[in-house]
């Protein structure tokens, strides 16, 4: 199964958010309650929204067979969404993605890269050497999520 790492491709602005959505809500509910997981992922997408958003932070999607299985959207010194299909976790896919980010990094001499993680992603980030730098309570449609602050040293 070969992983295809690509730069932003409007053609995908429809399953972004459908993806971003699906795997909060498959994934994260062992952590997360559902008034919460449909806080932070709102069931109801608004495409609108989201196409801009993708079209100003032009994420990387990995792709398997034309379809998009993960994405990515890294800026400066922080990486804001990373989501792997729920289908498709465990299978490289996020490994592929951290990697390309990391490859990233070391070309633009970013020697640290931020991240703010959930508690079901945080195990995937402490892999690659990210340290938690604290704990945050975040509001979200009168709900409180917890998330991580983590660092990694990319030297």
């Amino acid at each position: 199964m070969k992983i295809e790492i690509i730069e932003y491709d409007h053609h995908f602005k429809k399953d972004i958010p459908i993806l971003f959505t699906n795997t909060i809500h498959k994934t994260c509910n062992k952590d997360y309650t559902q008034a919460q997981l449909d806080a932070w992922a709102n069931p109801n997408i608004d495409f609108e929204i989201w196409e801009k958003k993708v079209a100003k932070t032009k994420p990387y999607l990995a792709i398997i067979q034309n379809k998009l299985v993960g994405f990515v959207e890294f800026y400066e010194d922080y990486i804001d969404c990373f989501y792997i299909h729920h289908q498709y976790q465990g299978m490289g896919v996020g490994k592929s993605l951290m990697e390309h980010v990391l490859s990233i990094a070391k070309n633009n001499n970013i020697s640290k890269i931020k991240v703010d993680v959930s508690i079901t992603a945080k195990p995937f980030f402490e892999k690659f050497g990210f340290k938690q730098v604290k704990m945050n309570h975040v509001k979200r449609c009168d709900e409180e999520l917890i998330n991580f602050s983590m660092q990694l040293d990319n030297k």
